[in-house]
C-alpha cells in the first residue's frame, strides 16, 4: 500500500461506517449547509464565495462529525483563491466522558503550494465540561501525513494530532464555537483554529459570522505560512 493510500484510508473507513450508521433505524442525524457570497462590480470586478457542509450521525456508540468547506475568489475573472476540504471524525464512546477517535482529513488549496494534504489519526478523548450552557473536549493520538508539493517530492510523516472543541450556548437563538487543532510532525505542524457565532433569524435558518486560521509551519517558497478566512454565511439546517 503507497504513501497516499494509508493517509486516506481512515478516510474511506469512517464515510463507510458513518454511512452504514444512516441505514441503521436506530441512529439519528443533524445536517446543514452553509454559503456565504460577496461580489462587486466597477474598477474591479470580484466575486468571492464560502461553503460549508456539515453532517453529524449519533448512534448509540458513535458519532460521526463529516465536514466539507469550500472557498472560491476570483477578480477581474482570474482565480485568486480555491481550496477544498474534506475531514471526518469518529468518535466510539467509553461512557459519558471518554471516547476513542478516528479522523482524517484531506485539504486541496491550489494557492498554496501544495498539490494536497492528506492526514489521519486515532487516539483518546475526554468531555472535560458538559451542561446545558457549555461543552468542553480535548483529544490526541497518533497518526500518518502526506505532503504533496505542486512540482515536488511527496513527503510523508509520523504525526501527533491534539485538539479541543468548545461550544457556548449562549441563549436560545444564539452559539458561539471555538475549535482548534494541531498536527505536529518532524517536517511540519499543520494547525486549525476556527471560531463562530450562529445567530437564529427564522426557523431553521441562521446567520454566521466566523474566523478560520490555518498555518504550516514549513511551505513552499514563495507561499505564505499563514491564510486567515472572516465570514458572514446563511445556514439551512435539517
Amino acid at each position: 500500500m503507497n504513501n497516499r493510500a494509508m493517509a486516506i484510508l481512515p478516510l474511506a473507513v469512517m464515510a463507510a461506517t458513518s454511512f452504514q450508521a444512516m441505514a441503521q433505524d436506530e441512529s439519528t442525524y443533524e445536517a446543514s449547509i452553509a454559503f456565504g457570497y460577496v461580489g462587486t462590480t466597477g474598477n474591479t470586478d470580484t466575486d468571492t464565495f464560502n461553503t460549508e457542509v456539515l453532517l453529524d450521525i449519533t448512534t448509540e456508540y458513535w458519532l460521526h462529525k463529516m465536514k466539507f468547506q469550500g472557498l472560491g475568489s476570483q477578480e477581474n475573472a482570474q482565480a485568486t483563491a480555491e481550496r477544498y476540504y474534506i475531514g471526518n471524525k469518529s468518535d466510539y464512546n467509553l461512557d459519558e466522558n471518554q471516547y476513542l477517535f478516528l479522523k482524517g482529513s484531506y485539504t486541496d488549496d491550489r494557492f498554496s503550494g501544495f498539490e494536497y494534504q492528506i492526514a489521519g489519526a486515532g487516539g483518546y478523548g475526554r468531555h472535560l465540561i458538559k451542561n446545558d450552557r457549555f461543552e468542553l473536549q480535548g483529544f490526541g493520538g497518533l497518526g500518518y501525513r502526506e505532503n504533496s508539493i505542486i512540482n515536488g517530492p511527496s513527503e510523508g510523516e509520523a504525526i501527533i494530532a491534539l485538539g479541543e472543541e468548545f461550544e457556548w450556548t449562549i441563549s436560545e437563538n444564539a452559539t458561539f464555537t471555538q475549535s482548534f487543532t494541531t498536527e505536529i510532525g518532524d517536517i511540519r505542524t499543520s494547525s486549525i483554529l476556527e471560531l463562530g457565532l450562529e445567530t437564529n433569524i427564522i426557523g431553521d435558518i441562521t446567520t454566521k459570522i466566523a474566523f478560520l486560521a490555518r498555518n504550516n509551519s514549513d511551505v513552499p517558497v514563495g507561499r505564505s505560512k499563514k491564510d486567515t478566512l472572516t465570514s458572514v454565511s446563511l445556514i439551512y439546517s435539517f
